[in-house]
Parts: C-alpha cells; sequence; structure tokens
C-alpha cells in the first residue's frame, strides 16, 4: 500500500504539530511494508522534519511541482517561470500594497520581517525578491477583493490558490496539481493500492485517482460533498484512526 497524506489540517493538528500516535501508527505501517508519501503545498524544507520523523519514503511539494525521494533526490520538477513575477507584483500592489513571499529548493524568503520570522524565512528587500528562483510565489492579499485577483491572474502564465487562512495566496506554475507529482511517483514504483489523506480543494483531484480516498472531518465543504471515505478531524488523529482499523488490526 502506498499511503499518501497531506500535512496541514490533515496528519499535523491545528497547531501544526505531529502527535506522537501518528508518528508511531505511520512507522508500524512502515514495518508492515507500506510505503509512506508526504504530499503537501509546503516547500521541501518545511516538510523535512516531519519527513525524517515518519521515515517517510517519498515527498511531493510545493503542490506537486517538486518530488524527491528520502534522500531528497529529485524525482520531478517543474520550477515557477518568475519572467512575468514584477508585473504581477505590481498589479497585485494597485489592489494592496502587502508583503511578498519566495520559496526556493532551499529556503523561503520574504519583504516582510515579521512574517521572514513566522514563516523560517530569510528577510530581503523588496528589491532583491525578483531574482530569486522559485516554485512558489506567496502574496498578502485583501481578501475582500478576492475577485480582482482572480482578473489579474488571467493575464499571466501563473495559477492562483486562495489560501484556508484567507489573508494571503499562492501562486505557482499553470495546470499545478499535487497529483501532477504523484503521476510521476506511479510511473516509477510498481503498481500498488494507494490510500490518500486530505482535505482541502488541492487535494480533490489526488482524492478522485487514488483506489482508497479519504477526506479529514475538518474539511472543505466542497470537498466534504464528493462523497469520499470520510475519517475524524486532524486534531482527533483522523489519519491514525483510519490506518488502525484498515492496515493495524489486521
Amino acid at each position: 500500500m502506498i499511503i499518501i497524506v497531506d500535512l496541514d489540517l490533515t496528519l499535523l493538528n491545528s497547531q501544526g504539530a505531529l502527535s506522537e500516535e501518528s508518528r508511531q501508527t505511520l512507522l508500524a505501517c512502515k514495518q508492515k511494508g507500506h510505503k509512506i508519501v508526504i504530499n503537501s503545498a509546503r516547500s521541501l524544507v518545511r516538510t523535512r522534519k516531519f519527513t525524517q520523523a515518519i521515515d517517510a519514503d517519498f515527498c511531493n511539494c510545493f503542490y506537486g511541482n517538486l518530488l524527491v525521494d528520502k534522500d531528497e533526490n529529485v524525482l520531478f520538477a517543474k520550477k515557477i517561470d518568475c519572467k512575468n513575477f514584477e508585473e504581477l507584483a505590481k498589479d497585485f500592489f494597485k489592489i494592496h500594497h502587502g508583503w511578498m513571499g519566495v520559496e526556493t529548493i532551499d529556503g523561503a524568503f520574504t519583504t516582510s520581517e515579521s512574517m521572514a520570522k513566522k514563516m523560517n524565512a530569510a528577510f530581503v528587500p523588496e528589491s532583491e525578491i525578483f531574482s530569486i528562483e522559485a516554485y512558489k510565489l506567496i502574496f498578502e492579499i485583501d481578501q475582500s477583493k478576492r475577485s480582482e485577483y482572480e482578473k489579474v491572474m488571467k493575464k499571466y502564465p501563473f495559477a492562483v490558490v486562495f489560501n484556508r487562512e484567507g489573508y494571503f495566496c499562492s501562486i505557482i506554475p499553470q495546470e499545478t496539481n499535487k497529483w501532477n507529482g504523484l503521476k510521476k511517483l506511479l510511473q516509477i514504483l510498481p503498481h500498488e493500492q494507494t490510500i490518500a489523506f486530505g482535505d482541502e480543494a488541492s487535494d480533490i483531484q489526488t482524492l478522485q485517482n487514488v483506489d482508497i480516498p479519504v477526506a479529514m472531518a475538518n474539511s472543505t465543504s466542497d470537498l466534504l460533498s464528493l462523497g469520499f471515505n470520510q475519517t475524524k478531524s486532524n486534531d482527533e488523529n483522523g489519519v491514525v484512526a483510519f490506518l488502525q482499523d484498515l492496515l493495524l488490526k489486521r
């Protein structure tokens, strides 16, 4: 079995922590020969400690634009085309001039000193951020003007993801989807049954394509409406509950 698990609001609790029960359950699955894939919008750097904690075999990060094995050998990569980054920023700043962030394979950078601490990122002046090679861009936004941002995005070869927190969005390559990286992985591995856990819109295509799709109880309404298997919330160790019933009680 290939166990595909999102991090935020899925495997991790609402404080962004991995419970010891979750860690031990996934390690027990590993001991039974199952493979584990972290499937996250996060950067490689921000998934690393969790990859190590559960001995994950693969990490599919940046919304599926970077797939690495447990030794961080790159199996698939799709960098963002930043030639229009500065023009996009100018258009966004006409709506709201907030902070920007860039996530790379090795770290993160932001124009906000306060966000640098929160994101575990390096602070850079706005004039320098446009030259950084990126996998994902982040913009602080005025959430009341979402339709204006969507209109701007039609001019650019990027896709936008409005995060559940509401005050920022992520800019990623067009046709980005977590499932894209996973498809590359399933071409590499011998065919095995797949199970995936998720909680929001970016997980839908993954759940639609695996053998056993599982939605968290705390998932967004659009995901819950699709009729996937359901487990307890992330704060109730829902991934643990489902895996123990499916794989560890046999």
